[in-house]
């Protein structure tokens, strides 16, 4: 009879090893940078129709910073020359 010698497959695949390998299986959440913006009462009063029609059409409460989010994403699908004509009117 010959005598068995090393470890096992299940001891080596069960022994720590070594690896530096990062694993990226659940991602970092994003942190909100603080930014502050001076508005004037004109623009915070078309703010608060946004927030409040925003407001209607949800079954939730709907922040005003949460309603800049929307309008931010909805500028990002817009054409320059539109968002150029919104800005002249607010002048």
């Amino acid at each position: 009879m010959s005598k068995i010698t090393g470890k096992s497959k299940l001891a080596k695949a069960v022994e720590p090893t070594e690896n530096n390998e990062k694993l990226d299986l659940v991602k970092a959440s994003k942190k909100a940078t603080l930014k502050a913006y001076r508005l004037y009462p004109d623009d915070i009063d078309r703010l608060k129709k946004v927030t409040a029609i925003m407001n209607q059409a949800s079954h939730r409460n709907i922040s005003e910073t949460a309603a800049i989010r929307a309008l931010i994403v909805l500028g990002s699908k817009t054409t320059g020359e539109k968002l150029i004509k919104a800005l002249r009117e607010t002048i």
